[in-house]
């Protein structure tokens, strides 16, 4: 089955690396300088349509399904909890607003798992209830990166919503063996972005001398904050998200030779499932190729979605037949 969809609130498509190859993009919608350059980059012949509150949908071409991961620091736990009031968590209402308007077979949206408690769970009630009066009957799960073949700990909500039919009766089993719960520990945790000052893009790691015994140790506090390594070993380092560093250090760290070193964007962007070198290259607003600073490469990454996860989301909920 090949799709048209339109990308609300794109970042640099992480979300529609996930989709089928001859799926067909009509549009994105994206406002962020970088962001939008990764898209012309990648998407030559596709417009941006930029600043969703401005965006006439009677005048967009058709589409089968509106992806998109809408603004998620009002409802993350990492932020001020803000909720669906917050400024940039209210796209969801324009989200809402383009289904009514355009009525595409499908959606998938996606953030973050503390939307679940967000105002004591009022607001993902409300979420389902928007879903719900706009025309569609849903599927929802919180899944996690590390379950779908990529070694980060990450969990988000998803949500797809059908217009005709109910979804399939799918349910995602976590990894259970314990071969799975060995490499747990062994995930790097979630890549992030900067949500406030004193907070820096990424991860810290400081070395840990009893990694052979994979025990945890607490991190002195004028290292990082108390957070712990577990092991050097496996598919990736332990980390912990959300490090403070020093000095407004920025980057994902690993240990290397028992030494501390940065985790590169093309290895970040390995643990979204993402191509190599995706968010290397942009175009800006003259048509001239550039290459983005690692800086900026690292925050569209922590903003972006598992390709891995929404692949099987197609898969076995939209492509799904009995």
């Amino acid at each position: 089955m090949k799709l048209k969809y339109f990308s609300f609130a794109s970042g640099v498509a992480g979300l529609e690396l996930g989709f089928p190859k001859d799926w067909e993009c009509v549009g994105f919608a994206e406002i962020d300088k970088y962001a939008s350059a990764v898209l012309r980059y990648h998407f030559h012949n596709v417009k941006n349509y930029g600043d969703v509150y401005a965006i006439k949908w009677k005048e967009i071409s058709d589409f089968d399904l509106l992806s998109g991961g809408t603004p998620c620091q009002d409802l993350s736990i990492s932020g001020k909890r803000a909720g669906l009031a917050g400024a940039r968590s209210r796209l969801f209402f324009e989200f809402i607003r383009a289904l009514k308007e355009k009525k595409p077979k499908y959606f998938i949206w996606e953030n973050v798992k503390g939307a679940l408690s967000s105002n004591g769970g009022f607001d993902f009630a409300r979420v389902l209830l928007e879903f719900s009066e706009a025309g569609y009957n849903l599927w929802w799960q919180v899944l996690n990166a590390k379950d779908f073949g990529v070694p980060q700990n990450r969990e988000r909500i998803f949500i797809v919503g059908f217009r005709e039919g109910s979804p399939p009766e799918v349910f995602f089993e976590p990894e259970n063996s314990e071969k799975a719960n060995e490499l747990q520990e062994q995930a790097v945790n979630t890549i992030t972005t900067r949500y406030r000052a004193s907070q820096a893009v990424g991860t810290y790691v400081i070395e840990n001398q009893q990694h052979a015994q994979n025990k945890p140790i607490e991190i002195t506090k004028n290292q990082a904050q108390g957070y712990r390594v577990y092991s050097t070993e496996g598919i990736a380092i332990a980390l912990r998200s959300n490090g403070g560093g020093e000095g407004g250090k920025t980057g994902l760290y690993q240990i290397s030779s028992k030494q501390i070193r940065r985790l590169t964007p093309v290895e970040c962007e390995r643990l979204m499932g993402w191509k190599d070198n995706w968010t290397r290259y942009g175009i800006d607003e003259k048509g001239n190729k550039f290459e983005l600073s690692d800086t900026q490469r690292y925050r569209l990454i922590g903003n972006g979605v598992v390709s891995n996860v929404v692949k099987e989301i197609v898969d076995k909920v939209i492509l799904w037949k009995p």
